[in-house]
């Protein structure tokens, strides 16, 4: 059975979350140490990784309204790690990107001669055991849910665009994981063209023979 073509509402959804991700990445603060890129920046190191921390799930929904109809153990697997990453990433999201921002504007409180000590306080905070845990599941979960919605997709479609879908998915995972510019804008830009080809695909109109009566098709 061919997928049932998206609805307008639908492909907004699916495209315009990556899309409104992809662009708030783009003003993500990066530099080698965390104090160093923190300190100017809270205000906008904040901003990016709450808008984040939203746009997590909504990515994890745009991928199950993408996979809206499609049954078998790929397409299960997929959703289940999809809700694995929505929980597990969101959280890592919340405690690196939220309380650092927070102990950065902390840090800057403090007397100057206080803040190289603040410094390596968070740098000790973001490399702590608990968030590589969270960072490397939720990395994980992504990876898996975007190869088995790439494999169910192939399977319903069979198209050689089906098969750039799949190759698109992986390809784009590593960036969108880091998310940090410019991984992050260029990951979820390879992802989008990815969900642009699945729905070019169910939108191509089935064609219909004519058979001469008398004659079997």
């Amino acid at each position: 059975m061919r997928p049932k073509p998206y609805t307008r509402a639908e492909a907004a959804f699916v495209v315009g979350v990556p899309l409104a991700w992809g662009v708030l990445l783009l003003f993500h603060p990066t530099g080698d140490e965390y104090y160093a890129v923190i300190s100017d920046s809270v205000t906008p190191w904040l901003v990016v990784h709450l808008g984040t921390m939203l746009f997590i799930p909504l990515l994890a929904a745009a991928m199950f309204v993408l996979l809206r109809g499609i049954e078998g153990t790929a397409a299960t697997v997929s959703r289940v790690a999809l809700v694995v990453f929505a929980v597990v990433y969101a959280a890592f999201e919340v405690t690196v990107g939220i309380g650092s921002g927070i102990l950065g504007d902390a840090i800057n409180a403090l007397p100057a001669g206080e803040r190289a000590a603040g410094a390596e306080l968070l740098a000790s905070y973001n490399e702590s055991g608990v968030i590589t845990v969270l960072s490397t599941i939720g990395g994980i979960a992504w990876l898996v849910a975007v190869a088995a919605a790439g494999l169910a997709l192939f399977r319903r479609a069979r198209t050689a665009s089906s098969i750039a879908v799949v190759a698109l998915f992986l390809v784009s995972a590593p960036g969108i994981v880091i998310h940090v510019t410019p991984f992050g804008p260029a990951g979820l830009a390879l992802f989008i063209v990815a969900l642009l080809l699945v729905m070019r695909v169910t939108a191509i109109p089935l064609v219909r023979h004519r058979v001469a009566p008398g004659r079997v098709a």
